[in-house]
């Protein structure tokens, strides 16, 4: 379902009702949406409509983006910051938690303040206002069978799902989801799948493991995947890079993955979005090409450019793959999972590990579908998880729903009432978008199975889970005896829920956070409360394990089952992210990590806007804030509000003051 426009007592609402997000554009009159072509935008967008208004608001972090009719960057604004632009046709990327585009002809005045930007044209104007999701869905099936040479050619086509071969497919919005793939007798390749003619193929031996490995690869050149005696990238012109150096073959197509990757990301900057980069800035000088003329040459001539530079140059710019899987390639099934890894561009790894974890879940619950563990790790702190093939099917089959976002509370255990006191405060602070927060206290097991079939976004559950299941009032339930779970992500806050958690996931919901062994009471009471608040900010749910180990929680308890990548309520900024401040004898420093979510992937890039860090950096990463002036340490923290851990405990940066600094 595409994403609809709705008018509201002060101008539209945009509502995406797969991913659940929306966005207000605020007008000072009245707005009556029309649906209208988008052809005048040179984007794929889902749905499009036409108002007439003189200006409208929108509340955002985000920078605003100026173009011509073909998409070319005029400006862009940050906070504080204003332009005014002569009568003309422009497009106005306005785009937050969806992808949203403005096209005006008028004159256009912009003031892009603090949290909130204001455009204004002078008078009554059609405005096309075109909107698209950034949920995505394999547009087809191939079958194969589980030997490795049918398998080369199911992954052969992921790169198809391309929507250009430019660097500029670097950027999450022009990757395509990879088609689907099921076993079958036969290898089947929809017709209507084409693969870009890249002119690049990539050459290993016919087995699963090397295959696997390198999938992210071929997807994102989309090159064919062959036969060889060794493992090498090979390229029409001749030119051939081997994949198998003093490192090993998993090591050194991880490599070369991410040194292509972030090459394109630098390269791009020439395109039509030509934003300061950090990367590019840090980079730059110790390349040995032109990026002007690189940026013209086909991607094969590309390649040859790119990986004549030592990794070594680049090693420290790398944004951080925070997403790593691990996949055993004995396990025929697991070939499923392979699309859906892709699409989030995350890096494969086959070894024994993969195959302890599906055995040990798998002691306990036969009905659990193939597994894989997963990890984001930082070089300091590793969040870890299991996943499963069913969370991203029950992901790109969600059902679409109008509304507030709805989460349910469940407080099985009187002595952690506390939490649940927090917790719901938690949950209701957000005045930007409709939340209705339900509250539940000493559930019976049919009210408990209740809760977790029907629809909802999210359940915070609070309590003991035993061996036999949930504990209630009545007894206790397993997850695995409920047909349907409706909710779409949860935290089960009681020991020993990973088992329970992974039943919920087979049955329909889509990621959680669970524990594997006991929990204090007044650790679970403490981490709950931080959870909640984190996730309610917009933190990805690795996101907010990653804040709650940095905080010194010690011995990791927590862990993801299904997809940690998930976030249950939009963010106001432009990505997710949380600081940690330190004080030196030259000023504060805070260091501040960004977040892979659904509308801020790999290649997408962010701000801060102030006169610490006036550069874009790639998400999913660290990026270090120094200032010997406490005014402009000031102006950081207050131009948009995020989780700060400050002395330790968890703060919004903008209740910090001056005098604490």
């Amino acid at each position: 379902m595409k994403p609809k426009f709705k008018s509201t007592s002060d101008g539209l609402a945009i509502v995406d009702p797969i991913e659940r997000k929306q966005y207000q554009i605020e007008t000072n009159t009245s707005v009556t949406p029309t649906s209208v072509s988008d052809d005048c935008i040179p984007y794929p967008m889902d749905t499009t409509v036409e108002i007439l208004t003189d200006g409208f608001r929108v509340l955002s972090d985000n920078s605003i983006h100026i173009r011509d009719p073909n998409g070319i960057l005029i400006t862009e604004l940050r906070a504080d910051e204003k332009v005014s632009l002569p009568k003309s046709e422009y497009i106005l990327d306005i785009s937050g938690p969806l992808k949203v585009y403005v096209v005006v002809e008028s004159t256009v005045h912009v003031h892009e303040g603090v949290g909130q930007a204001e455009i204004s044209f002078g008078e009554l104007t059609p405005a096309v206002i075109s909107a698209r999701s950034y949920h995505t869905s394999p547009a087809a099936t191939i079958t194969t069978t589980t030997e490795p040479t049918d398998v080369m050619q199911a992954v052969s086509m992921f790169g198809s799902a391309l929507k250009t071969t430019t660097p500029e497919r670097s950027y999450p919005t022009l990757r395509g989801h990879p088609p689907a793939v099921e076993l079958g007798a036969d290898v089947t390749i929809p017709d209507e799948l084409s693969r870009p003619q890249t002119g690049v193929r990539i050459e290993i031996p016919p087995t699963l493991r090397h295959t696997f490995v390198v999938a992210p690869l071929a997807y994102y050149l989309a090159a064919a995947v062959v036969p060889g005696s060794t493992p090498r990238l090979v390229t029409e012109a001749g030119y051939s890079y081997p994949l198998e150096g003093e490192h090993g073959f998993e090591r050194t197509v991880k490599q070369v993955f991410k040194q292509i990757f972030l090459l394109d990301c630098i390269v791009r900057t020439e395109g039509e979005t030509p934003l300061p980069l950090y990367e590019r800035q840090a980079v730059e000088p110790a390349l040995e090409f032109d990026i002007e003329d690189v940026y013209e040459q086909p991607l094969a001539e590309q390649l040859e450019t790119y990986l004549a530079v030592p990794f070594e140059t680049i090693q420290a710019h790398l944004p951080e793959w925070q997403f790593e899987v691990h996949l055993n390639p004995l396990a025929p099934d697991s070939l499923e999972l392979l699309p859906f890894l892709m699409n989030r561009l995350s890096i494969v790894k086959t070894d024994t590990a993969a195959s302890r974890s599906a055995r040990t879940a798998t002691r306990t619950s036969a009905s659990v579908s193939p597994l894989l563990r997963q990890s984001w790790e930082d070089g300091r702190t590793e969040i870890t998880g299991t996943g499963t093939l069913s969370a991203f099917q029950n992901n790109i089959t969600q059902s679409p729903r109008d509304g507030p976002l709805e989460i349910e509370v469940v407080c099985n255990d009187s002595e952690m009432s506390k939490e649940l006191v927090t917790v719901h405060c938690a949950y209701q602070n957000r005045n930007d978008l409709p939340l209705d927060v339900t509250v539940h206290y000493d559930l019976t097991t049919d009210e408990l199975e209740e809760v977790l079939s029907r629809e909802s976004d999210f359940v915070h559950y609070i309590g003991h889970i035993d061996t036999d299941g949930f504990r209630c009032s009545d007894g206790t339930i397993s997850a695995s005896r409920i047909e349907t779970v409706g909710t779409k992500a949860f935290i089960l806050n009681a020991c020993r829920s990973h088992e329970q958690g992974l039943h919920l996931i087979e049955a329909g919901a889509i990621g959680g956070i669970v524990t594997f062994s006991e929990i204090e009471n007044s650790t679970a009471v403490d981490a709950g409360r931080t959870i909640a608040r984190l996730l309610n900010f917009g933190l990805p749910l690795y996101g907010a394990l990653h804040v709650l180990q940095k905080r010194g929680d010690g011995e990791q308890q927590y862990h993801i089952v299904g997809d940690g990548a998930l976030t249950v309520v939009q963010t106001s900024q432009g990505s997710p992210m949380a600081g940690t401040i330190s004080h030196g004898e030259d000023g504060n420093d805070m260091i501040v990590d960004s977040y892979l979510s659904p509308s801020k992937d790999m290649g997408s890039v962010y701000n801060m806007a102030t006169k610490i860090s006036e550069s874009y950096h790639l998400v999913s990463g660290k990026v270090s804030l120094q200032s010997e002036s406490t005014a402009d340490f000031v102006e950081l923290l207050n131009t948009e509000s995020f989780p700060v851990l400050f002395d330790g405990e968890l703060r919004w940066s903008t209740d910090i003051k001056t005098h604490e600094l």
